[in-house]
């Protein structure tokens, strides 16, 4: 049954991993679907700046300041694809501006109507039609213009403006004056009358529709360039077709037709028709000025919609392939939630079918015979169910063996009995499938140095199997090292499932990472401690006993340990190295035989005695030694946690 339950316990672990690795694909997707949502946020944020920073920016009162608010409230207005965003920030910009006003209609533009009459008068020459005897001649020589300007000008008296002699008589003169009569008079008075009238009219129009058009707020500037044009160009054929009037007044045998420009006159008529619409529209909304500002505002999200809703179908497009994934991977959460529930209860009814305690009083009795114990041994208790009590080999009759044990002992049944516990339930009708942290803190500290191997194999193979995390902290490099000896060889393998670190206590403690091949053996690690108190990693406390640890170590390794003690007593008598006596009495004050004084030592400064450390090592010839202990800054930690 309890292999049984093994198995069904590591089907329970596999399904955990992929549980975990599903629901890391899971916050994965969800993860994207955030991401997309920011992105969509930050475009909608930067892509509505220029109104927010504008002075329409009241349309958005409320969000101008929160990303996320502003979002949510585009996002869930119903998009409206028939108004234009920009044109409605128009139109409500020119409602804010003309609050209270009221915008004068421009003028139409009317052309001056020439007649057919005043067609053809322009057109047709102005000749003498008389029975005076100069019309044959003039007639024939087609001068008429030259007469009536030689008459208006130079004809005074009687005397020729050509031959200079008395040759003008009555006679001529009356000719002349027949020439141009009544009839000819009224046709050049009409002329003049009609560019009088032309003039005036269309000057006073066209210099009205420039002041209207340049005082006008409700026209764009490029509304009002084009306008301005069209007139400018007006006024161009004004002047031209006045200067046409004049030649025929000034010769009145010319036949004159006026330039006319349909096209020009009937944009600016168009143009204007327009803008008076606008213009009427807009003095209406300012009449009603609540209502339209409210229409806008309500139009307004729907427009914000339609001007992003790239952004919104670039979001919807991931979203929806995501929400299929993430579909899946619920589905799959779920169902591997069910599987690991439904063996979690067939471990639960197989813990049922099996003795409460049966398994692990013969697992504890095993390995305390393995650990070659054989004075005493668990056994159930007699009165109380699902309990054991301790019994003497001998069957000594005790009513509390525990207290009769060993410190040693008593480690050894309690650290067997944690075994247990950490493999198993304390109660049959509890289930916890939560995954299980171990702490073991120096589990050999009060152990003989021949349980070093079983405690850690004990470990190993017990618990490391049956927990999912497991924090062991110790003092003990053996006891470090038979552990790291059962851990993978393999590297890659060591690393994914093992973590080392060391602890460093001094006025604070320090927590820093190593590997598994930075601890060789105890000596070393005296010379590490000895390094971190120079550097203020330790306290100096530690000083005296780590040297004296040091110089007992090497030399009895080194087989000078007379010699070492003669040298010493040398170096003690010498009158002239009164610092060596110091540093004498500095070690072995330092000893925990001496604990009156121990408490003094906290605040040396331990150099002076490094120099007499370094000393006997010289002395003893053996300084190349301590220079590659203490000198060489790439060397081993101490202890480990």
């Amino acid at each position: 049954i309890e292999k049984e339950i093994s198995k069904k316990r590591e089907i329970v672990k596999t399904l955990k991993i992929k549980l975990e690795a599903t629901k890391t694909n899971y916050q994965k997707i969800k993860d994207r679907n955030h991401d997309a949502e920011t992105s969509c946020t930050e475009s909608i944020w930067l892509n509505t700046e220029y109104i927010r920073n504008s002075d329409v920016n009241s349309l958005m009162a409320g969000y101008l300041k929160n990303k996320r608010n502003l979002f949510t409230k585009v996002k869930s207005s119903i998009r409206l694809s028939d108004i234009d965003l920009n044109q409605l920030l128009t139109d409500y910009r020119e409602l804010l501006n003309h609050k209270n006003t009221t915008i004068q209609t421009i003028s139409p533009y009317n052309p001056y109507p020439i007649s057919f009459d005043d067609e053809n008068l322009l057109k047709t020459p102005v000749i003498d039609s008389s029975n005076s005897y100069l019309s044959e001649t003039i007639k024939k020589l087609q001068n008429l213009d030259w007469v009536k300007k030689g008459k208006e000008n130079y004809l005074v008296g009687d005397i020729c403006p050509f031959c200079q002699k008395e040759t003008i008589d009555d006679k001529f003169t009356e000719a002349l004056e027949q020439i141009f009569d009544e009839s000819y008079a009224q046709k050049i008075t009409s002329i003049k009358k009609l560019k009088y009238i032309y003039e005036l009219t269309t000057q006073e129009q066209l210099q009205l529709l420039k002041t209207q058009l340049n005082d006008c707020t409700a026209i764009s500037i490029e509304e009002r360039k084009t306008s301005l044009a069209h007139i400018s160009s007006l006024e161009k054929m004004l002047k031209s077709n006045i200067e046409l009037i004049n030649n025929k007044i000034q010769n009145p045998s010319l036949s004159v037709i006026l330039d006319k420009d349909k096209d020009i006159e009937e944009s600016l008529l168009k143009d204007i028709k327009q803008y008076n619409s606008r213009i009427n529209d807009l003095n209406e909304k300012v009449k009603q000025f609540n209502l339209t500002q409210d229409k806008i505002k309500n139009q307004f999200w729907g427009a914000l919609r339609n001007y992003r809703n790239t952004d919104f179908e670039v979001l919807e497009k991931i979203q929806v392939e995501n929400d299929i994934i993430i579909k899946s991977l619920e589905e799959s959460i779920d169902s591997i939630n069910k599987e690991i529930k439904h063996t979690d209860d067939e471990i639960k009814e197989l813990r049922n079918k099996t003795s409460n305690i049966d398994a692990t009083i013969s697992s504890i009795n095993s390995k305390l015979k393995n650990l070659g114990i054989t004075c005493f041994y668990i056994d159930k208790h007699p009165t109380i169910k699902n309990s054991f009590v301790i019994v003497r080999s001998d069957n000594t009759p005790s009513k509390n063996v525990y207290r009769s044990l060993s410190e040693g002992e008593k480690t050894l049944i309690t650290f067997l009995y944690f075994i247990e516990y950490c493999k198993g339930q304390t109660n049959t009708d509890e289930f916890d499938n939560r995954d299980s942290l171990i702490v073991i803190d120096d589990p050999i500290s009060s152990l003989s140095q021949n349980y070093i191997y079983d405690i850690a194999s004990m470990i190993h193979y017990d618990i490391f199997t049956s927990a999912n995390k497991v924090i062991i902290l110790t003092h003990n490099l053996y006891f470090f090292h038979e552990l790291i000896k059962l851990a993978p060889i393999s590297e890659r393998k060591f690393n994914s499932t093992y973590q080392l670190f060391r602890i460093t206590k001094n006025l604070h403690s320090s927590f820093s990472n190593i590997s598994r091949d930075s601890l060789q053996n105890e000596y070393q690690s005296l010379w590490q401690i000895l390094k971190d108190a120079r550097d203020g990693k330790v306290h100096n406390v530690v000083i005296p006993n780590t040297m004296r640890n040091i110089l007992e170590y090497y030399f009895a390794f080194v087989h000078k340990t007379n010699e070492l003690q003669d040298e010493l007593n040398k170096l003690a008598q010498n009158e002239s190295n009164s610092n060596f006596k110091a540093f004498y009495r500095y070690i072995n004050r330092g000893s925990h035989s001496d604990s009156i004084n121990i408490t003094d030592m906290g605040e040396i400064t331990p150099d002076i005695y490094i120099t007499q450390f370094k000393e006997i090592f010289r002395l003893m010839g053996d300084i190349s030694h301590f220079n590659k202990m203490y000198e060489e800054k790439k060397n081993i930690e101490d202890t480990t946690a």
